[in-house]
């Protein structure tokens, strides 16, 4: 049986949750989308950032490219 993907964003440090949420949702409909404070702040202060799994920090200027990163990694992953 397969585990189910987990990505988790913080909802402080991301300028648009909603929009953030609903692209990746697209991206990996199967994920799992945690979203609430993840003690990253001091990287959330300045970039955007997506959690994979348990340990994989994704991060990016913009909620665009970090979509893009966390798309490549999920490719790497499959």
């Amino acid at each position: 049986m397969k585990m189910a993907l987990t990505l988790r964003i913080c909802h402080k440090c991301t300028d648009n949750v909603k929009k953030l949420r609903k692209k990746l949702g697209k991206l990996e409909p199967t994920a799992k989308i945690c979203v609430g404070c993840q003690s990253m702040c001091k990287i959330g202060k300045r970039k955007e950032f997506v959690i994979i799994g348990k340990n994989e920090i994704v991060t990016a200027k913009s909620t665009k490219k970090v979509v893009k990163k966390v798309e490549k990694a999920l490719r790497k992953c499959n």
